[in-house]
């Protein structure tokens, strides 16, 4: 089953990557799809396989797994810590689900289950081809039956393991028989095989032991000359294949297992020293060898034995001799590294990953003076002479800024961070080191941004452009540098987060803090704005949004115009309100075809947004809709031609105010918008209006009335006389009081 301690290795190394990075960094994106790579070469020959976990053993398809392999036995260790017994994997698993996996595997029990559990957490994620089983697994041994269980414990379902052949153990078995007629495989197809480096799994070559001839006991000197023979012909990748799964050699017979442990160190010499004479870098050995020492009591004596080896032989060292080094700082206590890195000064023989792994186990179990210590010690390489202790700093800082988001810097961590990182961002001479800085800096603008401190985002960046203007330093790829971290806060995540902060009740923080920020961010919020605002649904905070653009001022005008073609009625409608306070009279073409919108809500505010910027230019388009629109906006237009005193529009507004079909109420503001326009031009149909019927029946009092105080209004003398023959000509009652008030001191 090498294909799936392959599968084992790559899925803990992503989840690892994942922890230490984010699903966002190449590194975690890197190691993400590798582990997937394998997955689907795994699925390639069938549908789906089923892993199941049972105490401390593994077993793929019922086929129990090598518990000593580390990477079967954190893979166990994590998936029972979160509640399951095992899990799915169907053909077609795709990266984001895979990725939802991963993350609910790196996500803390407690966490889990307040998320309704890790069956719960893949279904939110919308994770279709891994299914979590909640099935207890258990082995069958010879013997045991399904009897009565327990009634306190829940159901089991009993997997009794077949008695096939490993087929990995069949494979090392023909190759170790074949070995000595085996032909030197390419060097390109060597350094192939260890990129899908993984452990054999030597479980099944006891026959094999059997047919040396070994026993339970000591190996003679005659089955270690013949096993030497034999592995010493076998090809590089598989010998270090061989020696990474030293763990899981039969027990019996045992002579065979202390044989091919007796040989380790030999073989170890002559695997590496064949590979890397063959071509392959370090770059690939480098895992092989860190899994193959790393479980050994006496790697330091292989190890060093290695490295006499190659010294012996001309070959380079110094790359184990790093790996030497990063093993044994894997074994040491958190205590005895906080001695390494702060006072025996070994911070810079470690790697970043050992480095930034520290770290954030410190972080993890809330070391926070200790963390606050190293990060000192990191901040003050920035300013060394010695560019590559520059270039370790800036990366283990850019990899502590990544956590300021999640899960978060020690208190008191962060500000010294970021005044260090603007500093080093002004005067770093190297731009490959300044790159990191770079990086650093966009992670916790990003972390700020996220949390709401808008104002602390943009004081930085204000910061370190004047630090860059002072130094008066020209460099294009620093320019280039500042501009990209002004870019990334235009980053769609970046906007939306800056846009929830408009939403705080404080409205008065938000006008001091928030639009501030809004505003330096320029067309793109501006166009992130309108974006929110037709998703919107609460109307509330559609009002929160509209202000936050009226803020933005000429920089939403052009959002907010492509807005008006928005199949949301209330966007349309909102950025008619925005340009009419925004815009001016180059407006009005995007505004006029609006007064044809099916939504009457729009159509209203579409005439007065007209009005507004075009003023006696809007009448023509104004009185062209009056007899084919809605009677609300109807009731619009009359008002804005009234106050416009629109003479061209008096004929249209006459023929409303005449015709008898039309709603009372209409007909009357029609009447009290030519008392606005009071244009003679109106006198002889309101006349005809005021007076009292004979052979027809009179108009009603209302537009009578209405009639006459349009009259009245019109302030000539031969209106005034007319009103007075009217006047005078009506009988006594309710109508003829009325009229005598609007006539007033007209009267003689």
């Amino acid at each position: 089953m090498s294909d799936f301690l392959q599968l084992a290795q790559s899925l803990t190394l992503a989840l690892k990557a994942l922890q230490m990075y984010t699903a966002a960094h190449p590194r975690g994106q890197e190691a993400l799809a590798a582990s997937h790579a394998v997955l689907e070469r795994w699925l390639a020959d069938q549908e789906q396989f089923q892993v199941a976990v049972s105490g401390p053993k593994t077993f793929i398809d019922g086929v129990v797994q090598d518990a000593r392999n580390p990477h079967v036995a954190a893979l166990a260790k994590a998936v029972a810590e979160r509640g399951v017994a095992g899990f799915t994997f169907e053909r077609g698993v795709t990266v984001g689900e895979y990725l939802a996996f991963l993350q609910g595997l790196g996500t803390k029990p407690q966490k889990l289950e307040e998320a309704g559990g890790f069956e719960a957490f893949l279904r939110a994620a919308d994770v279709r081809r891994i299914r979590i089983s909640q099935v207890r697994y258990q082995e069958v041994r010879e013997g045991e039956g399904n009897g009565e269980e327990d009634s306190n414990r829940p159901p089991a379902l009993n997997v009794a393991l077949p008695p096939k052949e490993d087929p990995l153990a069949k494979a090392i078995r023909e190759a170790l028989m074949a070995a000595l007629g085996s032909q030197p495989s390419s060097a390109a197809a060597s350094a192939e095989a260890l990129r899908g480096f993984s452990p054999a799994n030597l479980g099944g070559l006891g026959p094999l032991g059997y047919e040396l001839g070994f026993g339970d006991g000591p190996p003679t000197q005659a089955q270690l000359g013949t096993l030497r023979q034999v592995l010493m012909g076998l090809e590089p990748e598989v010998q270090l294949s061989l020696l990474a799964g030293l763990g899981s050699l039969p027990d019996h017979p045992a002579g065979l297992g202390l044989a091919v442990k007796a040989l380790a160190g030999e073989l170890l010499a002559v695997a590496v020293s064949s590979a890397l004479a063959k071509g392959i870098s370090w770059l690939r050995l480098r895992g092989p060898v860190e899994d193959i020492l790393r479980p050994l009591p006496d790697r330091d004596r292989l190890g060093h034995g290695l490295a006499a080896h190659l010294r012996g032989s001309g070959q380079e060292a110094g790359s184990l001799d790093l790996i030497l080094r990063q093993l044994e700082w894997e074994a040491l206590s958190v205590e005895a590294k906080l001695v390494k890195v702060l006072e025996e000064g070994q911070l810079f023989e470690l790697s970043g990953d050992h480095l930034l792994a520290f770290l954030r186990d410190l972080l993890d179990l809330r070391r926070f003076d200790a963390f606050l210590r190293v990060q000192d010690v990191l901040m003050e390489t920035l300013r060394h002479d010695r560019p590559d202790f520059r270039l370790k700093g800036a990366q283990a800082l850019a990899g502590i800024a990544r956590w300021a988001q999640e899960p978060g810097l020690p208190p008191g961590g962060e500000g010294p961070l970021a005044e260090a990182l603007r500093a080093h961002f002004a005067w770093e001479p190297d731009p490959h080191i300044h790159r990191w800085t770079q990086e650093a800096l966009e992670a916790l603008f990003a972390a700020s941004v996220n949390r709401g401190d808008l104002l602390h985002v943009l004081s930085d960046l204000q910061e370190v452009e004047g630090l860059c203007a002072f130094l008066q330093e020209d460099a294009p790829w620093r320019r280039q540098a500042l501009e990209a971290l002004r870019a990334g806060l235009a980053e769609p995540a970046l906007l939306d987060a800056a846009v929830d902060a408009i939403f705080d009740p404080d409205r008065e923080r938000v006008a001091r803090e928030v639009f501030p920020y809004l505003e330096f961010l320029g067309a793109p919020m501006a166009q992130q704005l309108v974006a929110r605002l037709e998703r919107e649904t609460e109307r509330a905070r559609r009002g929160r949004l509209v202000e936050a653009l009226r803020n933005q001022g000429d920089l939403a005008l052009s959002p907010i115009t492509d807005a008006l073609g928005a199949p949301t009625w209330f966007l349309v409608r909102n950025a008619l309100t925005l340009l009419a306070d925004l815009g001016d009279a180059s407006s009005l073409p995007a505004i006029i075809p609006i007064l044809r919108h099916p939504e009457p809500r729009v159509r209203r505010v579409a005439a007065r947004a007209l009005w507004k910027l075009g003023g006696p230019s809007a009448e023509p388009h104004l009185v062209a809709r009056m007899k084919d629109t809605d009677p609300e906006t109807l009731q619009e237009i009359l008002f804005i031609l009234g106050q416009l005193r629109s003479e061209t529009s008096v004929p249209a507004v006459l023929e409303l105010a005449q015709d008898k079909r039309v709603w009372e109420p209409l007909r009357v503001q029609a009447l009290a918008t030519l008392a606005q326009i009071a244009s003679p031009q109106a006198q002889p149909i309101l006349m005809e209006l005021l007076r009292r019927g004979f052979f027809a029946a009179a108009e009603p009092p209302a537009i009578r009335l209405a009639a006459a105080r349009a009259l009245r209004a019109i302030a000539t003398p031969a209106a005034q006389e007319a009103l007075r023959r009217v006047v005078d000509a009506e009988p006594k009652g309710a109508d003829r009081d009325a009229l005598l008030e609007i006539l007033g001191p007209v009267r003689s």
